[in-house]
């Protein structure tokens, strides 16, 4: 496991990027198109960081699998990338046609 200094260098960084995500995101507000490629990349990322990198981290013993729950119990549950469904986009727009 990761020590607790190494883990707030590493939030530290995480969180820059993610501010810049923001502003990139806020530059983009009207290009949807730009919007969903930022999207895109995230969830590739995601995808990417599960399968090749957490994955084959998992734990591999009975008190590492317990303090992966501890943690994910304590800090957050599982992340998710939740898509928007196209039934949804559609009453979205049927609704600003009224």
């Amino acid at each position: 496991m990761n020590t607790s200094n190494n883990s707030s260098s590493i939030e530290n960084e995480v969180k820059k990027l993610v501010t810049e995500i923001k502003v990139i995101a806020d530059n983009s507000q009207e290009n949807i198109f730009d919007l969903l490629l930022i999207l895109r990349e995230l969830e590739s990322l995601h995808s990417h960081i599960r399968r090749e990198m957490f994955e084959p981290a998992l734990p591999d013993t009975r008190h590492r699998l317990y303090l992966l729950l501890k943690h994910l119990e304590e800090v957050g549950g599982w992340p998710y990338i939740e898509r928007m469904k196209i039934k949804d986009m559609c009453q979205i727009l049927l609704s600003q046609e009224k």
